[in-house]
């Protein structure tokens, strides 16, 4: 008797372990989806290869001996394809092959056969994956010079021994898979963040790793960081095939963010200008004005379309070109915002011009915060100590006034660069009024044309790297923005 109570008693916590598993599981299920994309997948492996926010990008590789070693999915060849989403996330536009430019390390010393590279366009940096003398992939990254890039110098805190590949940018983040960190098994894929300066790195979550390999990740272009797609080899599965991987919410279901409008003109708040929103489709979204701050609460908006904002006056007149329309989106940490508009955080700007309407899309709804300064811990960063010169221009400009010139004169001399190893970085701004694309050519030619009065200073060409990044996101006003930095840059011991 007490046997067989005594087995009825481990019976029922069995029985009660397992229904708490499955229950477990069973949240997990429901908060995760996994789905493969049959639509793209085929008896070869497709390995994912980027995202460009509206394009998926992958390579279909025949499937052989050689290609089922893990070694051989890195480098080998086969046919590069487009395809975009259609309806939600798992159903696409017809698949475009197409031919990937190649990319050639003949200008970079050490670095040997190039495996992936993934640029960052906003930021002006690229990481790519290169095979080395070892025998294993690494990461090293390269920052824009005007046309140019830097060597590229390795992310000696994401690298390992093992390989690490695939690299992919996620809004300024970096995406990368590796065997050599710890994982759930295999290649995992890992998220390093940009304000870490690429130094520390945790498994992406979402459940995206496996006790199989995961070999390239991607957005899936959800500015709220839905889902990913991914390429893997899973347990027990045919070959590497591509997924969505992503909450339980149903397709199609958007985010929205609270957002807030802000206008002025000549720095004075524009009050009762009148602001009509619209959808893609047409249907109208707001029809509301600002008041006497010149300010607006759009609410909660939804952030999967372009919208349509048509601007006027509640007098039936124009609005005067010139007129600026800051974005905001509420942020939720205690004393966040700006100075003027506590809770707020401003994301954008737009330059009104043509009065009556204009059209601007919110997304995406990133700051694009100050490329952060290298750290210590690598090679491919500046350090945040060095010495620094900010030279200002007048509205439009980018020719340097002689105030600024003899600063610049007397900043080199007392500088001593000439008993020195090391080079200068040359960074150009703009204020945030106009057109982003021509903001960023002024930001390239202020930079310019800075290296080029150094060099009539009397600073080497070469020790000289310029770039571009337009509108500068700091600043006291919009003068401090029209600005150049020259950074000295020591040689690294």
């Amino acid at each position: 008797m007490e046997k067989f109570r005594f087995m009825s008693l481990v019976r029922q916590a069995i029985v009660c372990a397992m229904a708490i598993g499955i229950g477990l599981v069973s949240v997990r299920l429901n908060s995760q989806r996994v789905v493969p994309l049959d639509a793209l997948n085929s008896l070869n492996d497709e390995v994912l290869l980027g995202w460009d926010g509206s394009s998926l990008f992958f390579r279909s590789i025949p499937r052989t001996f050689e290609t089922v070693q893990a070694g051989q999915w890195f480098l080998s060849s086969g046919q590069e394809y487009e395809v975009s989403p259609l309806q939600g996330w798992t159903s696409f536009t017809e698949v475009k092959p197409m031919n990937l430019r190649a990319w050639s390390a003949a200008d970079w010393p050490g670095i040997g056969e190039i495996q992936h590279v993934t640029i960052d366009s906003n930021r002006g940096v690229l990481v790519l994956s290169a095979l080395q003398p070892s025998g294993d992939c690494d990461l090293f990254m390269a920052q824009r010079s005007g046309s140019e890039w830097s060597s590229p110098l390795p992310l000696v805190g994401l690298n390992t021994t093992a390989d690490e590949v695939f690299p992919n940018f996620d809004n300024g983040a970096l995406l990368f898979a590796s065997n050599g960190h710890p994982g759930v098994g295999g290649f995992d894929v890992y998220r390093s963040e940009r304000l870490s300066h690429y130094a520390d790195f945790e498994p992406l979550m979402h459940g995206v790793n496996t006790a199989g390999d995961e070999l390239s990740a991607v957005p899936d272009g959800d500015p709220t960081g839905h889902g990913y797609y991914v390429s893997a080899l899973r347990a027990g599965s045919r070959g590497v095939d591509l997924y969505w991987v992503g909450s339980a919410m149903a397709e199609g279901v958007s985010r929205k963010k609270e957002l807030a409008v802000e206008v002025m003109y000549q720095r004075a708040p524009v009050k009762a200008a009148f602001f009509e929103i619209r959808d893609r489709s047409g249907a109208l979204v707001l029809r509301n004005s600002t008041d006497g701050l010149g300010r607006l609460v759009l609410g909660h908006m939804a952030l999967d379309a372009a919208l349509e904002v048509k601007i006027g006056m509640e007098s039936g007149r124009a609005v005067q070109d010139g007129t600026i329309c800051h974005i905001y989106e509420r942020c939720v940490q205690l004393n966040c915002g700006e100075a003027h508009w506590p809770g707020w955080r401003r994301v954008r700007s737009y330059r009104v011009e043509g009065g009556a309407a204009f059209v601007f899309d919110l997304l995406p709804l990133d700051a694009l915060e100050r490329w952060p300064r290298p750290s210590i811990q690598d090679a491919a960063r500046w350090r945040d100590d060095v010495p620094t010169c900010a030279l200002n221009f007048a509205s439009a400009e980018f020719t340097l006034n002689r105030t600024a010139e003899m600063r610049l004169k007397k900043w080199l001399e007392a500088l001593n660069w000439t008993v020195q190893s090391g080079y200068f970085e040359v960074t150009g701004f703009t204020d945030t009024q106009g057109a982003l694309a021509p903001n960023q050519v002024l930001s390239e030619q202020r930079a310019k044309e800075t290296g080029r009065v150094m060099v009539l200073l009397g600073v080497p060409p070469s020790m000289i790297e310029w770039s571009g990044l337009g509108v500068a996101t700091d600043g006291v006003n919009e003068a401090d923005r029209r600005r150049a930095e020259v950074r000295w840059v020591a040689a690294v011991d």
